[in-house]
């Protein structure tokens, strides 16, 4: 007999991390695949919540899939929901820590690749370079357009996590000034030669390229709106590897039609994949990418490996990473608390 049951929220899990579980004794269960091999959101939800309600998991593995409240509370046994991601908006915080279900994070596991990709998506924006591919596609040939060069320009980083850190270095290599700001920012010492802004407006209005790296939560929820993408330049881009909901889209989709903005790289969305009528669809100064900003074979095993650890580290008594707990108070409760 298995000595724990364990349901990855997907179709497989990357080495080392399922070789992991299995040297652990876990037997893992995964989500069935349709008959084109891809996994639909409606139709994952669904089988997610029916294994939840008949199998007595001890732990989960998840990456997209959302996990709601009574899907959680359908299995009683749950110990530990292991991110393969860094977010965990699409987790039911409250109605986790309730049941007493550590929640933990693969964080850094992905971090090098996300920042790559958003420096990708700020070279893409600033050189239109996907303009140029569909003009050339299309028959034509067109190099009237000029586009803007990084360097010398300043890049504001809202949050200053490991992400955000990596794509700061990656943007000094550039030639960039490169500035911070996060509601926590004053307890991570001396960032030098990053500086640091007091407010978010601040850091906006000093800022030539805006990039996004914080979580998702109720405050933070439509933090970049109307007012904030006026405090930015003609030349201003703004570059989201964060999540979605950080940004008013319509508001931005405005800003981008009327030029009061350079233009945007997007590869989070409030709702993926976007509605037909999502407002920042055929804009042509719209970069948008389906969430891949970690999508890299190494981030995937690596996130793999780490989720696998982190589930493991709950599973047999061990102490988790501080900074890859979301609710701490789990643990303390359980006389157990992130080192």
């Amino acid at each position: 007999m298995a000595r724990f049951q364990v349901l990855v929220t997907h179709t497989h899990l990357d080495q080392p991390g399922l070789g992991m579980l299995e040297a652990a004794g876990c037997r893992v269960d995964f989500l069935a695949a349709d008959a084109s091999g891809a996994l639909s959101a409606q139709g994952a939800r669904a089988e997610l919540e029916r294994r939840l309600a008949t199998t007595a998991y001890d732990g989960i593995i998840s990456r997209i899939v959302p996990i709601g409240g009574d899907a959680m509370r359908s299995c009683p046994t749950i110990r530990v929901i292991s991110r393969a991601a860094v977010g965990y908006d699409n987790l039911d915080m409250p109605a986790a820590t309730a049941q007493g279900i550590a929640v933990l994070t693969a964080v850094g596991a992905n971090a090098q690749s996300v920042a790559e990709y958003a420096m990708g998506l700020m070279l893409t924006v600033a050189r239109n370079i996907a303009r140029h591919n569909t003009a050339i596609q299309a028959g034509g040939w067109e190099r009237a357009r000029l586009g803007l060069e990084l360097r010398g320009r300043r890049l504001g980083l809202v949050g200053y996590g490991r992400i955000a850190q990596k794509v700061a270095a990656l943007a000094q290599a550039f030639g960039m000034e490169v500035s911070a700001w996060s509601p926590n920012l004053h307890k991570a010492g001396d960032i030098a030669p990053v500086t640091r802004a007091a407010t978010l407006h601040d850091l906006i209005r000093g800022c030539d390229v805006l990039s996004l790296h914080i979580p998702l939560t109720e405050t933070s929820r439509n933090l970049i709106g109307a007012d904030e993408l006026a405090l930015m330049g003609k030349e201003a881009i703004l570059v989201n590897t964060g999540r979605g909901g950080l940004v008013d889209e319509a508001a931005l989709a405005e800003a981008l039609r009327e030029g009061r903005i350079w233009g945007a790289g997007i590869d989070v969305l409030t709702q993926e994949p976007p509605p037909r009528d999502n407002p920042l669809l055929g804009l042509p100064n719209a970069i948008l990418s389906p969430h891949v900003g970690a999508a890299t074979t190494v981030a995937r095993s690596a996130t793999a490996e780490t989720a696998a650890r982190h589930l493991l580290d709950i599973l047999l008594g061990r102490t988790p990473p501080s900074d890859a707990v979301v609710n701490p108070e789990v643990l303390r409760s359980s006389g157990r608390s992130g080192g």
